[in-house]
């Protein structure tokens, strides 16, 4: 299986929209988001991507995902979301965190979630019995601020889409 892992921004008249707005950006906002714990099956890929093609026979389908998303309305704020990721030498299989927090400057807040993104995993590893290798570890970051209008943030895995029949 393949997952893509994208990520959005937008902004909007409120946190709702300007989330909807991060989630055209990522190439996902026709679908209905179901979302996953932090499980990467075995054999999957892991394909980074500035965008993910919905293709239009699927609008409307259920999304399977694992996603960070932050929202905020206070002109000055920071966000930033991430996915980070941790496959050990093997088969494929891992494991996904995601991590989100808002503050000063997009580069504070950015490192934040890096670090919270490398700590998680060291623990959900650490709970599993898998030796943590740093070169392992892989995350996506994305940051925003909120100028006149509400801002999002987001960065989502998607796994794979299923029709409602």
């Amino acid at each position: 299986m393949n997952i893509y892992v994208v990520s959005g921004k937008g902004v909007g008249k409120t946190q709702l929209s300007a989330f909807d707005a991060a989630l055209k950006d990522a190439g996902v906002h026709n679908y209905n988001l179901i979302c996953l714990s932090s499980i990467i099956p075995p054999h999957s890929n892991i394909i980074v991507s500035e965008r993910y093609n919905t293709p239009e026979d699927e609008y409307g389908h259920k999304l399977y995902v694992v996603r960070a998303t932050i929202s905020s309305g206070k002109v000055g704020e920071s966000l930033a979301a991430g996915v980070g990721w941790y496959r050990p030498e093997g088969d494929g299989r891992g494991l996904f965190v995601e991590h989100e927090t808002c503050g000063e400057g997009e580069e504070t807040v950015k490192k934040k979630v890096e670090q919270d993104i490398k700590n998680s995993l060291m623990d959900l590893c650490g709970f599993r019995g898998i030796e943590f290798d740093e070169s392992r570890l892989h995350m996506l970051v994305t940051s925003a601020t909120v100028t006149e209008q509400p801002a999002s943030a987001l960065v989502i895995a998607v796994y794979q889409a299923k029709g409602w029949d």
